[in-house]
């Protein structure tokens, strides 16, 4: 069952949301309807739980690596490296 709403909202924002759904081929009332349902109704969500799948899967591997020591400075790192694999300092 539908039901109508009637909603205040800025005339630019009206004009952008007709070319959207334009574009999109659905209704601004669709469109509408897919955000609200696409809403949490209690603030549980983490911010990680917005994350895309393979950040979140980055990040829990992530999770057993030591942290890098706040004096560690990468370029120190990549000169041993070339010295040690080129003889190049």
């Amino acid at each position: 069952m539908t039901s109508k709403l009637t909603l205040s909202i800025d005339s630019r924002v009206i004009a952008k949301a007709r070319r959207i759904s334009k574009l999109r081929k659905t209704s601004i009332s669709a469109m509408v309807s897919h955000y609200i349902t696409s809403l949490q109704e209690d603030d549980s969500d983490t911010p990680e739980d917005t994350l895309p799948p393979i950040t979140r899967r980055v990040l829990e591997l992530a999770k057993n690596v030591p942290p890098v020591p706040a004096d560690w400075d990468y370029r120190d790192e990549l000169s041993d490296i070339l010295s040690e694999r080129f003889g190049v300092k």
